[in-house]
């Protein structure tokens, strides 16, 4: 946690009271750090567990959807009014659709756009613009504000961050598998 040296008041904390709150912060930091791991060993073998059998429906439901689209295809003159209709809780028949573009190379797509249609350019082609801020953070703080810029959080700050296995990554990286084991 980053806090602006400003908003410390007083002066009368000494290293002595700093110390054990430091030792605390690492001993609660270390348990934290247990505790996701054996969720994370926990989770990992709830997913083996099931995750043999999720593959193989999942591989039985693609078929079931390949064999009614097959169906469907093969009957047009059931759907021609209604188009569709729910069957089961499942919607199936025609509808109409505009199609999507696709292309191999967006370059050279681009390339062909600018000589044959140069006059479309500006509707077919997207332009994005963004600002620099890395190239702003050089720039001095009167002309940041000319340009409706600030330079925040600047200055001295407060540094409390673990040197060994920041929690930060560590909650961060259960969300992301955890996330990624709902996708699978």
């Amino acid at each position: 946690m980053i806090a602006p040296i400003d908003q410390i008041a007083g002066n009368s904390v000494n290293l002595a009271q700093i110390e054990p709150q430091c030792e605390r912060y690492e001993t609660e930091s270390v348990r934290l750090e247990q505790l996701i791991a054996a969720l994370e060993a926990e989770l990992e073998v709830v997913k083996q567990k099931h995750l043999r059998t999720i593959k193989r429906q999942a591989g039985v439901v693609a078929g079931c959807e390949a064999d009614l689209q097959s169906l469907i295809a093969d009957a047009p003159h059931l759907f021609i009014r209604p188009r569709t209709m729910t069957i089961h809780g499942v919607k199936v028949g025609y509808t109409a659709s505009n199609g999507r573009v696709e292309f191999d190379d967006e370059e050279s797509v681009i390339a062909r756009i600018k000589k044959s249609r140069p006059e479309d350019d500006d509707l077919l082609i997207r332009k994005t613009e963004e600002v620099n801020k890395e190239a702003l953070r050089h720039l001095p703080a009167d002309e940041l504000l000319e340009l409706g810029c600030q330079l925040v959080g600047a200055g001295d700050t407060i540094v409390l961050r673990r040197v060994a296995g920041e929690v930060e990554k560590l909650v961060n990286k259960l969300i992301t598998k955890l996330v990624d084991a709902m996708a699978e």
